[in-house]
């Protein structure tokens, strides 16, 4: 009779609990349906106002209550510079879920213009399928002069001084604004990112695995959420840097901004002005015994400008159109000077020395049109379309002069001309779809690209007269046409956050070399698939899977088949028919409030690299891109963050990478695995006066590939912030690589084929003062235009 009892007991209690777990969901939007992040939610019981619970809202608006029971319930919504919203709800009996209608916040313009936030968020928080960095209102990024300072600190990201940046070290992430794609040449991406001040940006999403709804050449993704609108008016941003170096140079940015109750007007300007410079070495055992070393020094000069003007109209709450003009223009004038050296390897006696002088400006214009669209059917059901035109040209003359330095004689002289045209077509369409079951997401897209390359050479002759030089001089048309497809569904109950997805692209290409008569056809399809899923042990306890598979197609630069110099005897050329690489991976993850690890395991088939090749009778060195079979990596990740004391914050982050590439070289096959460790973080100081001290360090262990040693590096940076004028102007003055430790090396392994070393540096230190300046009477910051990933591979 007892046990009857206990189990009837249980059973009743397992039905009460079952009863009891009531979800109810919402959503959180302000006037023009943007979702509004870190909204307060109390919920209450509408008979006697006892306050039960309090939630936030995410990046997405969303807030869930669990575990209610039946009855009536009052909640109110809260948000500085919004109006307070109340509601009420009833649960009944046999009820599971309840999804809320929308709830739409009103702007209180009294609040925006007393209120001060003294409150701090947390700095970095994980959400399913992605980490998120709070930027605004965190002492943590108060010093830093850029997103670039930012990404330095967040877990799974590495930020060399030069601007590079990589997830799980190996990945070039995609830079999304306010959820959209804005890829750029590697040259406009740095400066754009420069001119990205903390006071611009309101979060930062990291997507290290990104699934199937992204375009497949997407392996890793970082959405930078800019600070949004609040009130109706103009607002102003100017911002500033000065850095000193070897030279002097400067970034100047210009943001204005003015709503209406139906549109937004951006207009973005820029100017990059002044110098930089790159350092090249290099120590070289020649066939004949003799050693060459190799000294470039590189200066350009920037005069660059870019303008971005949007308009976005609000038609009525189901229509919205968007229509943006991009155009940069980058003008250089950059000399090259290398100097060879050739000794005797027993006495180092020199033998000789052979300077080349190359001058040259190399021009960019990039115009592009984009125009989106947005139907909302229903709160449930929205379609977004997208298409966009883009024209990039580049030209270049060069002027290349080769002297005997004993003999004070000039032994070659060659001119080149450089004319490359890239036009781009895109249309896009999304749609998607929340139902019962979960959320429903499908869309297509089609990509034409053309490019045109002419590349000719011109030789000093014995008649001191200038003739085509027939054997460098080429012309190179490549024609891609992508048509993609995809399909991604999410599901989301109790603790379960998973998503599924599907994406397949087909690509035809067509490359012709025109002086060779050769034309090459390449047809094929790639499948994509990805699966998502997070599952919450408990608040802020997270654990998460991730699997996906992704594409990397070639840089344009890197199929025209050319030859570029380093010197006159190292130049590297490119090979039309490299083919794309598939890269398949699985990642699984563990976060505890600012504890996090994770491990990373995957393989990338037809891997693309770049290869030496050694002319012992010339002693030619050039650089050839090829596909290697495959290349095998992993890599274990862990950061942590933590406050010491209220004046005293650090973050800390640590990665283990292991990578196997199998690489065919001269006749052997090498499969080298190398293992390496990179260590960053960051000590922030929160100092007398309203002074903010900030001290980041970063050190990358000894490593490599297959054919190379690379040796260790790091770097470490200091810097000063302070606001004035109740933080309308902000001062920060940063010492970037104090010691000046930062440079790339790499040793050849098989010295029996090639004894050589090298190292690559650039203007990693530098003093950087930077002043921002807000103005105006509204409180909005522009969304950015959005362009395209095959802008990306336009150099």
């Amino acid at each position: 009779m007892l046990k009857f009892l206990s189990l009837t007991a249980v059973l009743l209690l397992s039905t009460v609990l079952l009863h009891a777990q009531v979800i109810v969901r919402g959503q959180v939007t302000d006037s023009n349906h943007i979702p509004v992040y870190l909204a307060t939610v109390r919920l209450s019981t509408e008979a006697d106002s006892l306050l039960l619970t309090g939630v936030q809202t995410d990046s997405a608006g969303k807030f869930v209550f669990r575990g209610l029971q039946t009855g009536h319930y009052r909640f109110q919504v809260s948000l500085l510079g919004h109006q307070a919203y109340v509601g009420q709800f009833t649960i009944y009996p046999e009820q599971a879920t309840i999804q809320l209608e929308t709830i739409v916040m009103a702007e209180d313009a009294k609040q925006l213009a007393e209120v001060i936030v003294k409150g701090e968020r947390n700095a970095i928080r994980y959400e399913p399928m992605k980490t998120v960095i709070q930027v605004a209102g965190n002492s943590l990024f108060k010093s830093s002069s850029n997103i670039l300072d930012i990404l330095r600190k967040a877990p799974g990201l590495t930020v060399d001084p030069d601007g590079s940046i990589l997830v799980s070290g190996r990945n070039t992430p995609a830079i999304f604004i306010n959820g959209k794609p804005v890829p750029m040449s590697a040259e406009e991406s740095l400066a754009y990112l420069k001119a990205l001040s903390p006071d611009m940006i309101e979060s930062i999403d990291l997507i290290a695995n990104p699934s199937a709804q992204y375009d497949g050449q997407y392996k890793a993704i970082i959405d930078i959420k800019l600070r949004q609108n609040q009130s109706l008016g103009w607002k102003g941003l100017f911002n500033s840097a000065f850095r000193q170096n070897m030279y002097s140079s400067s970034d100047n940015t210009l943001n204005v901004a003015y709503r209406s109750k139906r549109a937004t007007y951006i207009l973005r300007t820029g100017y990059v002005g002044g110098d930089d410079y790159y350092l090249y070495t290099a120590l070289q055992h020649l066939a004949n015994t003799n050693i060459m070393t190799t000294h470039t020094h590189t200066r350009t000069t920037n005069n660059n400008l870019n303008l971005q003007a949007t308009v976005d109209y609000t038609i009525n709450p189901q229509h919205t159109i968007e229509v943006s003009l991009k155009t940069y223009r980058a003008n250089r004038n950059a000399t090259t000077v290398n100097q060879l050296s050739f000794r005797e390897p027993i006495q180092y006696e020199l033998l000789d020395v052979r300077q080349t002088t190359n001058k040259y400006a190399p021009i960019q214009i990039n115009d592009a049109l984009n125009v989106a669209y947005t139907l909302t059917f229903s709160k449930n059901s929205r379609l977004n379309l997208f298409g966009s035109l883009t024209n990039i040209q580049n030209r270049q003359n060069e002027d290349i002069q080769i002297w005997n330095q004993f003999l004070n004689e000039r032994t070659n002289y060659w001119k080149t001309t450089l004319r490359n045209t890239i036009a781009i077509r895109n249309i896009q369409a999304d749609y998607s779809r929340n139902t019962q079951s979960g959320n429903w997401q499908t869309g297509a897209k089609l990509a034409i690209v053309r490019t045109n390359n002419d590349l000719r050479y011109d030789t000093l002759n014995t008649e001191q007269q200038f003739v085509p030089d027939a054997g460098r001089t080429n012309r190179f048309t490549y024609d891609e046409y992508i048509h993609a497809g995809y399909v991604s569904y999410g599901y989301k109950r109790n603790k379960l956050d998973m998503r599924v997805s599907l994406r397949t692209e087909y690509t035809r290409t067509i490359a012709n070399s025109v002086l060779q008569n050769t034309v090459r056809k390449r047809e094929y399809i790639t499948w994509l698939p990805g699966i998502n899923a997070s599952y919450q042990l408990g608040q802020d306890h997270r654990i998460s899977l991730n699997a996906n598979r992704r594409i990397t197609r070639p840089d344009f630069s890197q199929l025209n088949p050319f030859r570029f110099y380093y010197s006159p005897l190292n130049y590297w050329v490119g090979n039309p028919y490299l083919r794309p690489s598939v890269t398949t991976s699985a990642n699984l993850s563990y976060a505890y409030h600012a504890f996090t690890v994770g491990i990373t395991a995957g393989r990338e088939k037809d891997y693309m690299v770049r290869y030496p090749e050694y002319n012992r009778t010339t002693n030619e060195l050039l650089y050839l891109g090829t596909n290697l079979p495959y290349a095998d990596f992993a890599n274990l990740e862990t950061s942590y963050g933590s406050n010491l004391t209220q004046w005293w914050k650090m973050t800390h982050n640590l990665g283990i990478y292991y990578l196997k590439q199998q690489m065919p070289y001269l006749g052997k096959v090498y499969a080298i695995g190398v293992t390496d460790f990179s260590i960053n973080g960051s000590h922030v100081f929160t100092l007398p006066k309203g002074v903010t001290a900030d001290l980041t360090y970063r050190y990358q262990s000894k490593g490599g590939s297959s054919l190379y040693v690379r040796k260790a590096f790091g770097s470490a940076d200091i810097g000063l912030q302070k606001s004035w004028l109740k933080d309308k102007l902000n001062t920060r003055l940063t010492f970037y690589d104090i010691f000046y430790t930062h440079a790339y090396k790499l040793v050849f392994r098989e010295k029996e084929i090639i004894d050589n070393q090298l190292a690559h540096r650039y203007a990693t230190r530098r003093l950087v003062f930077t002043l921002v300046y807000n103005f105006g009477t509204g409180n909005y910051t522009s969304k950015d235009n959005r362009t395209t990933d095959e802008e990306k591979r336009a150099k």
